[in-house]
């Protein structure tokens, strides 16, 4: 129920409240008015009555009183009766003797026995069929021998009371249904469109400031100015959006011009990095190979076996200097096929080191559960796979607790090969997920870089594939998709 219908019922109730309660009071002052002015008439004409009955009848003359009597019964008014009573021998003390109208009992009263021990009128209201005032007044001149009881109806002006009382309430909820209506009309105009209009406006400022629409100002001048300052609020906040807007754009382009000199930074200091460690790594090769070789006469296939490994990463790191030197640029991927399974063992043996120093085991899921020799084959770049397993290896056991383990899983599916990195480690914080694969995003604070994703994801897409955060109820996982070789594929 809107404001202008409950207006106008709270309006209707009262005016009908106060109609009908000042209609009842005044019809009821009204009508005491009137039966005190008949009292003041039944007391003049009943003094005025025994007056001339005692003129005609001084001793009581019982023949002489019906007489009086029945002479002023033909003048006397409607509704009105009158009674003689004289005294008697009678248990009442009097008998009646003469009557105006013969159709109504009368009989004595304990008014007519007081105003005779008295010598006074006595009045008294009588209520029910016969409702009206009776007057008792003595007949006499010395001492009272007669009474008169003069009674006059107040039937008619009852009457008169229950009409007026009806018309009264007619007209009564008739104007309070006419108010009501007109008060429903004019809230309806001069509030109910008002609000409406702002609440349209309320509404669509949901949108913002720049895009809601201006209330209207209607209705009188108070809405009118509310509707004007409404206005004047949502210009001042659009202007403020477009200053926000305008100071977040900027922040973002000074933001990008740093990562951009900071790229630049890194790039001018790579390419010196590369330059200088470009003869160590050539150095340690050449030392590497000899120890190699001064080991294999002495039979110690695992002392043979870790120098190859190290060999093997040093020629990649010293492949990635050569081909920064050359072009500036990470080195092409060159694709061949290859079992994804050995590059994760050579790469878990690499990593053996880290893992006992940190406390951290290392587990490997084969392409099937029941052939741990069954082959894994993706058409990639193995150097390039081994730096991606070397970086997610390094941030899962620098997340890792002694005792934590990490997994590692690899497998076909719908013609890729995939490799999947996990760990049961704490995880990863919904303020850092916002900020996966962002350059120089870290959670390691100063001794990380926020590098070692970005770069594996890029070096996942230069062969075609890409790397992924999988979600998981525990801990951290890694899905890198590869193009699946279909020679050698076990699916």
């Amino acid at each position: 129920m809107g404001l202008s219908q409950r207006l106008a019922i709270i309006a209707a109730l009262s005016a009908g409240t106060l109609i009908f309660s000042a209609t009842e009071i005044s019809l009821y002052w009204t009508e005491r008015s009137n039966l005190d002015d008949v009292r003041q008439e039944a007391i003049v004409l009943a003094n005025t009555l025994a007056s001339y009955l005692t003129r005609l009848a001084p001793n009581g003359d019982p023949q002489s009183l019906a007489s009086g009597l029945a002479a002023w019964s033909g003048k006397r008014l409607a509704g009105t009766t009158a009674a003689v009573f004289v005294k008697s021998k009678e248990p009442h003390g009097i008998v009646l003797v003469a009557a105006t109208d013969s159709t109504v009992p009368m009989r004595p009263r304990g008014g007519d026995l007081k105003a005779l021990e008295t010598r006074t009128s006595v009045v008294w209201l009588t209520s029910g069929e016969a409702q009206g005032w009776n007057v008792a007044t003595p007949i006499g001149t010395r001492r009272p021998v007669a009474v008169l009881q003069l009674s006059v109806s107040t039937a008619r002006f009852h009457d008169w009371a229950s009409r007026e009382r009806q018309r009264a309430y007619i007209l009564a909820l008739t104007a309070a249904l006419l108010l009501a209506g007109g008060i429903a009309l004019l809230t309806s105009r001069w509030v109910g469109r008002p609000l409406a209009a702002l609440g349209q406006a309320f509404a669509g400022a949901h949108a913002g400031a720049q895009f809601g629409p201006p209330a209207t100002e209607l209705g009188p001048p108070e809405f009118r100015q509310l509707a004007r300052r409404y206005n004047e609020l949502r210009t001042a906040l659009a202007d403020r959006e477009r200053e926000s807007e305008a100071r977040a754009a900027l922040q973002a382009l000074e933001e990008r011009a740093r990562s951009f000199d900071r790229l630049a930074l890194m790039e001018e200091t790579t390419a010196t990095f590369a330059h200088e460690i470009g003869t160590p790594l050539n150095t340690m090769s050449g030392h590497f190979q000899l120890l190699r070789d001064d080991l294999e006469p002495n039979k110690a296939p695992d002392a043979v076996r870790r120098v190859n490994l190290l060999l093997g990463q040093v020629e990649r790191v010293a492949g990635i200097v050569r081909a920064w030197l050359r072009r500036g640029a990470w080195p092409q991927p060159t694709a061949e096929a290859v079992d994804l399974l050995s590059i994760i063992r050579r790469i878990l043996d690499f990593m053996e080191p880290s893992c006992e120093d940190a406390g951290v085991a290392t587990r490997l899921i084969p392409g099937a559960e029941n052939d741990a020799a069954a082959a894994v084959m993706a058409e990639c770049d193995p150097a390039l796979v081994e730096q991606i397993l070397l970086n997610l290896l390094k941030n899962a056991i620098e997340a890792l607790r002694p005792g934590g383990q990490i997994t590692v899983a690899a497998g076909h599916r719908d013609g890729s090969a995939w490799i999947v990195v996990a760990d049961n480690g704490p995880g990863l914080a919904e303020e850092a997920k916002a900020h996966l694969f962002n350059p120089f995003a870290t959670t390691k604070g100063p001794g990380g870089t926020g590098l070692g994703l970005t770069v594996s994801r890029r070096l996942a897409r230069t062969m075609g594939g890409d790397l992924t955060y999988e979600p998981s109820e525990r801990g951290t996982a890694w899905r890198l998709t590869l193009r699946g070789a279909l020679e050698g594929a076990h699916v």
